[in-house]
């Protein structure tokens, strides 16, 4: 596991220089990254990025393809303010850690979907967990727990995708093409609480601080936001916005360099007139263009649905418009546009004050059936799943992992060295290591 880039040049017409980086993939020292792009010319350092994010680091791909609503980010853009990790110091973060699994997988996918041990996924993530810590930011990893009735559709949906990406990638395997064999790999994996538990055993040890959510770890990083828990969020899921977090880090890179979204920065937005619109309004209209608790109806995207809402100002209004249009409106569209507001406010999390599982918000007297917005948990059960000790899908302890296993883990992540080699017509070499910690 070896990447190996090399840059030549010449010095007058007999002397060529050789330059070569040596490291595994995922083990870059925090400390080294911001200097990395000025250590090669920019085409060398091109390469470093191109064969780097090959190893599973990509930001591209089936782990990071747009999550939460559709077409949203792009009509933000004006009001998104470049960050750096550097900028965070001092502050507490919270990390929508599925995320970072998925897009670790990505180097792993077959490995994991045929059983295989692997720790590149572990790697992964612990590299940007020590990125923020060498920068003073503290971060609280969230894991997403059980699966939201609301959401049961998109949950049969996706397992049906995973599953025929599965047959696929055997059957590409079986014909010899390795390369579409990976990539369906990728595709077919799922990242379940056994692998997030390998995850929190490493934190664990390391003294990560985290929180596995009784439902969603969207909602669970918004009770943090607007409790004043954490002074921003960081993930890949424009869905925070339409939750009300108020400061959200998008598309945060291996060197520590993303985009900022501010709430109170809305009004400024060029690309969406924004003026107006209350914090209800945009939930709705990001609900109207299509989210995972309701689909879109037909034709309906993010610009029409921020037209129809900055005219009509509420989803009532906006359906029975739609309806007297001759827009084909489902009977239950209504009912279910109603849940998924609740879904948004109200949704099940858990409280680390006081270990138990509470609502978002307060709940409204008149709402008595609210199952849909994940059904009610004994404390015990509760906190045992926010701990990592209970299966947040099936309720039942986990076997956990050996304490030889974890220490050998650890001890791997920890003693990773990284390695710079300079070649000078082949006759000097110069070795550079530096460990993790």
């Amino acid at each position: 596991d070896e990447l190996r880039i090399y840059h030549n040049t010449e010095k007058g017409k007999k002397r060529r220089v050789c330059w070569a980086l040596h490291f595994p993939p995922s083990a870059v020292p925090p400390v080294l990254l911001p200097a990395l792009p000025s250590l090669f010319p920019r085409k060398a350092h091109a390469i470093y990025k191109s064969g780097r994010e090959s190893e599973g680091g990509t930001d591209s791909g089936a782990a990071a393809a747009a999550m939460g609503i559709q077409g949203l980010l792009p009509q933000l853009k004006s009001i998104m303010a470049p960050i750096r990790v550097e900028d965070l110091r001092g502050q507490t973060v919270a990390v929508d850690t599925y995320s970072w699994l998925h897009k670790g997988a990505l180097s792993c996918g077959d490995r994991l979907c045929k059983g295989i041990p692997t720790t590149r996924h572990i790697e992964y993530c612990m590299h940007r967990v020590n990125l923020l810590r060498h920068h003073g930011v503290k971060p609280i990893l969230v894991f997403d727990g059980g699966f939201l009735p609301m959401k049961s559709e998109q949950e049969i949906k996706r397992a049906r995708s995973r599953k025929e990406n599965l047959e696929r990638a055997r059957e590409h395997e079986a014909a010899g093409n390795s390369r579409a064999a990976f990539d369906c790999y990728q595709k077919a994996v799922d990242i379940t609480p056994k692998i997030a538990l390998e995850l929190i055993q490493v934190l664990k040890q390391e003294k990560v601080d985290y929180i596995v959510a009784p439902y969603e770890a969207d909602a669970q990083m918004t009770f943090l936001s607007v409790n004043k828990l954490v002074d921003a969020v960081i993930t890949e899921d424009s869905d925070l916005i339409p939750f009300g977090c108020s400061r959200i880090i998008f598309k945060m890179d291996k060197f520590g360099q993303g985009v900022e979204f501010q709430i109170t920065r809305l009004e400024q937005n060029r690309e969406l007139d924004l003026n107006g619109f209350t914090k209800q309004m945009l939930l709705e209209m990001c609900i109207l263009s299509g989210c995972d608790y309701l689909p879109s109806l037909p034709g309906m995207g993010v610009k029409r649905a921020h037209a129809l809402i900055q005219k009509l100002k509420s989803h009532e209004k906006v359906i029975k418009h739609l309806r007297y249009s001759a827009v084909s409106v489902p009977p239950q569209y209504e009912e279910n546009f109603k849940k998924a507001i609740w879904a948004f406010q109200f949704q099940r999390v858990y409280d680390p004050a006081t270990e138990d599982i509470v609502h978002l918000s307060g709940i409204p007297h008149d709402l008595s059936e609210d199952d849909f917005l994940g059904p009610w948990l004994p404390q015990a059960v509760v906190k045992g799943i926010a701990l990592g000790e209970i299966d947040p899908l099936t309720k039942e302890p986990f076997e956990v992992l050996s304490v030889s296993f974890c220490a050998v883990l650890v001890r791997f992540l920890s003693s990773t060295r990284f390695f710079v080699s300079i070649y000078s017509s082949g006759k000097v070499m110069l070795v550079f290591s530096h460990m993790l910690y």
